[in-house]
């Protein structure tokens, strides 16, 4: 058996952590495992069920550049102890250059991850990649959820080199998200929703994801005059924020804020249109997920074309928000259907994309 270390901030129902989730139960267990190294001190959403897969967690010191010499201590002799790990797959890019080649020098294949393109210019942005800039000096291998997530990350020298680059796709079991015209009612019921419009999103409550775009959005489909509810899933920092303005504004009625929910596949069968404007993007599986489950899905023009697998999918200019809400309303009385095969055929089905995975760290094992 083949153990690979991912690392990562913690283990909790976000778009990187519920992808590798993904591979994880599709993989096959038995030629390759999964651990996972976390600066999370507590107990994450995905840690029992790692637990029960028969993976394994550790807990790194979070990187505050005060700590730089205990954070690269703390490392080195965590590869003193576990020389069983070849392949460390590193999902934290701003001290990938540290942990990779320190874990490159006990003797592991280093591979790089990309789940993202660059966001707005910031103080906070220019640290971030100055500090990641290194680390295409550092990897043997590069991956990215998207080309555009590549190119980013580590430069299009690195991206056009297909023996030390590549995609991997941000797949889902395409099956578990089918539609479901019988889940879909039963779902709708217990949120206490009937023939509404239903309009919502998943994703955490942060500036990237563009909450405030939303409530602006909704606000707009409220003057409309058409009946419908926002379904709105997920957590995160902005969370109060978000509902002051929903309450100064006077639509929090119109709204079902639903947290961190376990059920997406799920929940994604009452939806009618889903939205998705994010700010910056390198795949968006939420978008991608949406698809899967027939749901007609706006996306910014900031999130990567790679994540249109279906018709369904439409790119928005954020400037000018009528636009979204006019095409929100074309999807009233909008029927949908299984959506398996046109996911499937795109490439973002999970098993084939295990698979061949699955043929990477094996053939990486055997060098």
């Amino acid at each position: 058996m083949i153990r690979i270390l991912h690392v990562l901030t913690a283990m909790d129902r976000a778009g990187t952590e519920t992808m590798l989730m993904n591979y994880y139960r599709a993989i096959d267990r038995d030629e390759i495992q999964f651990d996972f190294a976390v600066s999370a001190e507590g107990k994450c959403n995905y840690d029992d069920e790692i637990m029960s897969l028969g993976g394994r967690i550790y807990h790194y010191p979070r990187y505050r550049g005060v700590n730089h010499f205990a954070y690269k201590k703390w490392w080195n002799e965590f590869f003193k102890e576990h020389s069983e790990y070849k392949i460390v797959h590193g999902h934290i890019g701003s001290t990938a250059a540290i942990y990779l080649k320190i874990a490159k020098k006990y003797g592991c294949y280093a591979i790089a991850h990309s789940h993202n393109i660059w966001g707005a210019p910031s103080p906070r942005m220019a640290v971030w990649r100055a500090y990641s800039y290194r680390t295409r000096y550092v990897a043997d291998y590069f991956f990215g959820c998207s080309m555009d997530a590549v190119v980013a990350r580590y430069g299009a020298e690195v991206a056009n080199d297909p023996g030390r680059s590549c995609v991997i796709r941000n797949a889902i079991d395409a099956s578990l998200y089918s539609y479901d015209p019988d889940a879909s009612a039963q779902v709708r019921s217990e949120l206490g929703i009937g023939d509404e419009l239903v309009v919502g999103t998943v994703g955490r409550l942060t500036e990237q994801k563009n909450p405030f775009f939303i409530i602006r959005l909704i606000e707009e489909l409220k003057k409309t005059g058409d009946r419908f509810v926002f379904v709105w899933a997920g957590d995160g920092e902005l969370k109060d924020r978000i509902l002051d303005q929903l309450k100064e504004k006077g639509i929090e009625d119109s709204v079902k804020m639903l947290g961190v929910r376990n059920d997406i596949p799920r929940l994604l069968q009452a939806f009618d249109v889903f939205v998705f404007p994010s700010v910056f993007e390198g795949l968006g599986v939420a978008a991608v997920e949406a698809q899967a489950a027939g749901v007609p899905t706006l996306c910014s023009t900031n999130v990567s074309s790679e994540a249109k697998v279906t018709d369904l999918c439409s790119f928005l200019p954020l400037d000018d928000v009528d636009v979204w809400t006019e095409k929100i309303r074309s999807y009233i009385g909008f029927e949908k259907k299984n959506e398996y095969d046109s996911v499937a055929a795109a490439g973002y089905d999970i098993h084939g994309v295990a698979e061949t995975l699955t043929d990477f760290y094996k053939g990486v094992s055997r060098d």
